[in-house]
């Protein structure tokens, strides 16, 4: 109870005091609970989205970074498959494990020479995205000196999930050495994915 002036004098209010009550707090809670069902969904996808492309965006700055020291060293860089950081791997499959690139003084595909140089070594630990080049030689690629793709390394990479075709992306390597990103969306993709 207060106390109020008004026009016709001092007199006294009787109300309710601000505030919520204990049905309406739990209301409001359930409400709340039910927004976050309806939306985890759609952050589950964000995430699955933001973790394709950090793949796509690695692929792309290890070729340009192999591609970029070939333009430096004007020399041979190789960047293959490798399930150890040390060595190419030799047995086909995908690039799930890793890769590494290094200068290939001898233009081999093999780290074989005190010379051979690794520069970038990364090992992946993922079991939802499977990367696999699908054209070219499956297991390197290689830029020259003038960091054009060499012996015949240009190709295509696909980086899918388990949602398959329509959210699939790829990484390109045209013959000039040029690294280009493809969405799902791209009409140059006429390949399709296989469920990791």
């Amino acid at each position: 109870m207060g106390y109020f002036l008004g026009r016709e004098g001092l007199g006294m209010s009787i109300g309710k005091d601000g505030g919520f009550t204990l049905v309406e707090m739990m209301v409001a809670l359930l409400v709340l609970a039910v927004l976050i069902v309806i939306s985890a969904p759609g952050f589950s996808g964000l995430i699955k989205d933001n973790r394709m492309l950090s793949h796509v965006y690695a692929m792309r700055a290890a070729l340009n970074g192999a591609r970029s020291e070939a333009l430096s060293q004007r020399n041979f860089v190789t960047l293959c498959r490798s399930t150890d950081g040390a060595s190419c791997s030799t047995v086909a499959g995908d690039w799930n494990t890793g890769f590494i690139a290094f200068l290939d003084e001898d233009a081999d595909s093999v780290v074989d020479d005190p010379n051979d140089q690794i520069f970038i070594s990364k090992v992946l630990d993922e079991e939802t995205l499977k990367v696999t080049k699908i054209s070219g030689d499956a297991n390197w690629v290689q830029f020259d000196s003038r960091g054009y793709a060499a012996n015949g390394s240009q190709g295509t990479f696909r980086i899918c999930d388990e949602r398959g075709d329509d959210y699939m992306r790829g990484v390109r390597i045209t013959p000039g050495g040029m690294v280009v990103a493809l969405d799902p969306n791209d009409p140059a993709i006429t390949f399709t994915c296989t469920t990791p």
